[in-house]
């Protein structure tokens, strides 16, 4: 198996990384291990990732590894030189494994503060970091050659001495080949010759019609003129042109693979290269894109190989030990049953001998009683034993320091020769079977003896029987124990696949109830590049009358549309274009739903204030600015009506979504696509018939139809329907539509919506409107709405009322000592003058300063005008109010975010011929998204999805999220907290059943809730934050048991790591 890069491999990297390299900035470099480095290149939507291992290889890779949590000193210095630099050219060293990563200036490669990385892959490697000089500022590693340090730090790095590829020459050829010995074989040789490396030099014997192991001093011509090495020159010639080649272009990569002995072994990897040479078209082989890729491929796979050996020696050393204690615990237990037994049976042996039993106690008794010597008594006994004395044989050994004697009994039974070895005794004594020692108590009698050995027997059993209760919570602790340890030291890094998030995922976005995709800026940029590039002919912006509501758009999933007229159009007395598509056809509960995200965004959430949302048509959408003025970054001019929803519950959800990874699971949910496509036809064919009754008749349109929306559920086939009626009665959305479809009856048609045809008013008019009016005729009015509401609507009011007072005033700004009385003297004097006369003034003396125009001076009159960001939110009432009144006054259109909050920078009217459109494509990728799957399913990774509540029903995995205090991270956390144990919970209990179908069934559902979990632990936690609100509070059911279960697991994970 190939194990390193040859000098081939590095001219085909090199080639590749000029293309895809060359021009990013080197955001990060990060330690995978003592000798491999990652080097993280981006540039705007691209980012590139580069594995370097020093001697080994280096190639792009799509695979993530567990970094290094503190860098080493190496990397550090590389950090502090080349990080944010620019890469400005990758080269190598002539024909060596050596390649130079330049770091250039503006002034050139050859100016002070250019930097060269030296990466080599010959012998052990190195990695060098040297300046414009080539002079050494950091190293891997010190070379010494013969006692010499060849490459240290202030060394220069000598470039001098690479080897270059030439054509081959005949005579060369033929005089190298005379060098070799007996037994050289034809590929070892041509593998050291010149620089083309072991793979190319096979290729050129197999295209030269050679055996590679043909051995070149017997069975090889090396005559300058023969066939054979003719065929080896101009093979040779076709060997120099690839290696061109790969210098020049970029060419796909091949990996080899040994042959299978059976169909059931995997794929295991032999070789791979930067050219389809000749040893490989016998092999299984496989082709990439580019080299790098397969490098990557086969590098990775060889790791991720070598990490699962390594936990496998580990486990297997864990259950090893383990076995080892259950051998132990098993002895010790069977030591208990043999030493409860062989009491048994010597207390048996007492009472079957108790005559002799008492004439030996008796004996012994008076011979101590006689106070004779012990040692003249051991002497006695062993004289008797030689004169064949019965009870003298019988005693084995005299302890009589404890009183004690030890004795050889036998069984009167073994004593029958006659009886059946198959009997009672014979089975329940059969281990003990023969003469067995029994200590005897010379003080005590033998039946005495043979009580005392019964009672020895009890406390045995007593014994045995704790140590089997005990058994199983022993084995249990110690596997526990074990496997603590094996956590502790098992091998944590990880190779795994890097996920491409989709073009949506870099907004905030979700798919509704319905199936359609929604999405919203997270910045002022973001809601600039959703509109401009995103928002087409059909889809739906909402947006709320709220500081810092998103900018939401619902993209379209019908390519046509019948000939429709749409709301908008019919309040401003004109029709859209025949076949063109409209926002109508998008159902009404996914509109809802983009209300909430619009609304949930904002400083709604915050305030905890119910606020309702709107939508218009993508067509009313216009980033042209009225006449002498603009509009910033994120805002956008909004002509036509607008269509108020009814105010949102401020409740969100977060839940997961799973890529399905095959056709064949993704054909399993095409029912439930298949309805969503029903029900858009069926809302087409609404709308086309609306429109043919609407042209039929000529009666003015009324808003008594919109009273009912219809809402399609996608888990049922058929659709159900939401009454908003009330809530539109409630909240007086129906005066809100008619004063805006007078308005734009009455206004000015002209094309240029924007330009204002009334009188302007003057600076100390507008001072005067905006000073606060008496509290009277405040009441009086909020009194007059006020008895239009509901109670419930009045006590929300008064609650909103008693928020507004609780808010602190904006603190005053203290005047300069000095500034006070001077500023009163000027007020008097200028007491008659108005900004006007004191701008012309101004003007007619010079005075220095900013010039402000009229249209400068109006637009930052309208900006104090608009709700200040530190001022508390404005309730529902008071947004109606306003809304009114400047529907009945103003016939000029509306802006979004002009009229409620613009943002800070300028941007220049958009081109929407110059924006390149989405093509339909991009959201047939929505199909591959499930949120409940099923048992089959091959998954291949997780989504997190932060959208409304009600857009979640179907989800499998999800939790609620109010507003709370809690910040993203400790959010993100919970909630997966939460779905883990919600996919315990989903396994079953026993996947055992007598019927074989249901035991498949519950196996599969079991693999489906581990693959889940795996799945749920490999989010990213960067991308959840990114898709989570913040200041939430987390809610789900069994929350409280939940959380007592992660402080639990918490603790014994802190007391196991207190006790490592």
């Amino acid at each position: 198996m190939k194990q390193r890069f040859s000098a081939l491999d590095v001219r085909a990297i090199v080639t590749a990384f000029q293309q895809r390299l060359v021009g990013l900035r080197l955001q990060g470099i990060y330690d995978v291990n003592a000798k491999t480095f990652l080097l993280k290149f981006t540039k705007p939507d691209c980012k590139e990732l580069v594995i370097v291992e020093s001697g080994i290889r280096i190639h792009t890779t799509d695979f993530t590894r567990d970094k290094s949590i503190t860098p080493s000193s190496f990397c550090m210095k590389l950090r502090k030189h080349l990080k944010a630099r620019r890469l400005t050219g990758v080269r190598q060293l002539g024909m060596d494994r050596v390649i130079d990563f330049e770091f250039a200036v503006a002034a050139g490669a050859h100016a002070e503060g250019t930097y060269h990385i030296m990466c080599e892959f010959y012998a052990s490697g190195n990695v060098i970091l040297t300046d414009y000089q080539y002079n050494i500022l950091a190293l891997l590693r010190v070379v010494h050659i013969e006692d010499e340090k060849a490459f240290a730090v202030g060394m220069k790095y000598e470039l001098e001495g690479s080897r270059s590829i030439e054509p081959v020459d005949r005579v060369q050829l033929v005089e190298y080949l005379k060098k070799a010995a007996p037994k050289d074989t034809l590929k070892r040789m041509l593998a050291m010759f010149g620089t083309y490396g072991p793979a190319l030099s096979e290729h050129v014997i197999l295209r030269a019609g050679l055996t590679p192991s043909l051995k070149v001093a017997t069975a090889l011509d090396i005559d300058p003129q023969s066939p054979q090495i003719s065929a080896l020159v101009e093979a040779y010639r076709d060997a120099f042109d690839i290696a061109e080649k790969l210098g020049r272009e970029v060419c796909p990569g091949y990996i080899a693979f040994l042959p299978k002995k059976s169909d059931d072994d995997d794929d295991v990897f032999d070789d791979f290269g930067p050219w389809m040479f000749d040893q490989y078209r016998n092999k299984p082989h496989q082709e990439f894109a580019s080299f790098s890729d397969a490098a990557d491929v086969f590098f990775s796979n060889i790791e991720a190989q070598k990490l699962k050996s390594k936990a496998h020696q580990q486990e297997a050393a864990a259950e090893r030990k383990l076995e080892a204690i259950k051998q132990e615990h098993e002895g010790r237990v069977a030591a208990l049953e043999l030493a409860h037994r062989k009491t048994e049976e010597q207390a048996r042996r007492i009472e079957m001998n108790l005559e002799f039993v008492d004439q030996a106690i008796m004996i012994m008794r008076q011979a101590v009683a006689a106070g004779m010597d012990w040692k003249e008594l051991e002497e006695l006994v062993r004289d008797q034993k030689e004169q064949d004395n019965p009870i003298a044989e019988r005693i084995v050994k005299l302890n009589l320091s404890i009183n004690q004697i030890t004795l050889e009994l036998d069984d009167p039974a073994d004593w029958d020769s006659d009886e059946d070895e198959d009997s009672e005794d014979g089975e329940s004594h059969g281990e003990f079977s023969g003469p067995l020692t029994v200590d005897v108590d010379i003080f005590q009698t033998a039946f005495a003896n043979a009580q005392r050995y019964y009672s020895s027997r009890r406390q045995a059993g007593v014994k045995h029987a704790k140590t089997l209760a005990v058994s199983s919570q022993a084995l249990q602790s110690a596997e526990q124990k074990i496997k603590a340890d094996l956590k502790a030291i098992k091998i944590t890094a990880t190779v795994s696949q890097t996920r491409k998030p989709f073009w949506f995922e870099k907004f905030a976005w979700f798919l509704s109830s319905d199936g359609y995709l929604v999405l919203a800026g997270h910045d002022m940029q973001q809601n600039e590049l959703l509109v401009k590039r995103h928002l087409r002919p059909g889809d739906a912006y909402v947006h709320a009358d709220i500081h810092g509501a998103a900018s939401v758009i619902i993209k379209n999933k019908l390519a046509a549309a019948p000939e429709s007229t749409s709301v908008t159009d019919k309040a401003l007395g004109e029709k859209a274009p025949r076949g063109e598509l409209t926002a109508e056809t998008i159902p009404p509960s996914t509109l809802f739903q983009a209300g909430i995200m619009s609304v949930c965004q904002s400083r709604a959430w915050d305030a905890k204030i119910l606020t309702p949302a709107w939508w218009v048509e993508a067509r009313q959408v216009s980033k042209t600015a009225p006449t002498g003025e603009y509009l910033s970054t994120g805002s956008f001019m909004i002509r036509g009506k607008k269509h108020f929803l009814p105010p949102t519950q401020l409740v969100y959800g977060f839940g997961l979504l799973f890529r399905l990874a095959d056709d064949e699971s993704i054909a399993r949910h095409a029912a439930a696509r298949q309805q969503r496509r029903a029900i858009m036809e069926e809302n087409l064919k609404s709308v086309g018939a609306k429109d043919a009754v609407d042209s039929t008749q000529a009666a003015p349109m009324t808003d008594d139809k919109d009273d009912s929306f219809t809402i399609i559920d996608a888990e049922k086939p058929e659709p159900k329907a939401m009454d908003f009626s009330a809530a539109r009665i409630k909240y007086n959305l129906d005066e809100i539509e008619n004063a805006t479809e007078d308005a734009f009856k009455d206004a000015d048609t002209r094309t240029d919506a924007g330009v204002d045809t009334k009188r302007r008013l003057t600076a100390k008019e507008r001072r005067d409107q905006r000073k606060p009016k008496s509290e009277s005729l405040e009441q009086e009015k909020q009194s007059e709405h006020v008895g239009k509401l509901s109670k419930k609507e009045q006590r929300r009011l008064d609650e909103e009322a008693k928020y507004e007072k609780q808010q602190p005033k904006e603190k005053q700004q203290q005047q300069k000592r000095g500034k006070k009385g001077k500023m009163k003297k000027m007020k008097e004097k200028y007491a008659e003058q108005d900004d006007e006369d004191r701008d012309l003034r101004m003007e007619l003396l010079g005075a220095a300063g900013k010039k402000e125009t009229r249209e400068e001076a109006v637009q930052a009159d309208l900006n104090q005008e608009a709700p200040n960001v530190e001022q508390p939110p404005p309730s529902i009432v008071d947004q109606i109010k306003a809304l009114a009144a400047k529907n009945s006054t103003d016939p000029e259109p509306s802006a979004d975010a002009s009229e409620a909050v613009t943002e800070e920078t300028e941007k220049r009217v958009d081109d929407e011929d110059e924006v390149p459109e989405l093509p339909m494509e991009h959201l047939n990728v929505l199909d591959t998204l499930t949120a409940s799957p099923l048992p089959d399913d091959n998954l291949s990774f997780a989504i997190p999805v932060c959208a409304p509540y009600t857009s979640l029903s179907s989800y499998k995995y999800r939790v609620k999220l109010v507003p709370g205090t809690m910040k993203k991270g400790k959010a993100c956390k919970m909630a997966l907290t939460v779905m883990l144990a919600a996919a315990d919970s989903n396994k079953p209990r026993s996947v055992h059943s007598q019927d074989a179908n249901e035991a498949e069934r519950l196996e599969l559902e079991t693999i489906l809730a581990n693959r889940e979990k795996t799945l749920m632990k490999a989010v990213p936690e960067t991308e959840m934050i990114a898709q989570m609100l913040g200041k939430v509070k987390v809610t789900a059911p069994n929350m409280e048991s939940i959380k007592q279960k992660s402080k639990a697991a918490a603790k014994s994970r802190a007391k196991s790591k207190a006790k490592n």
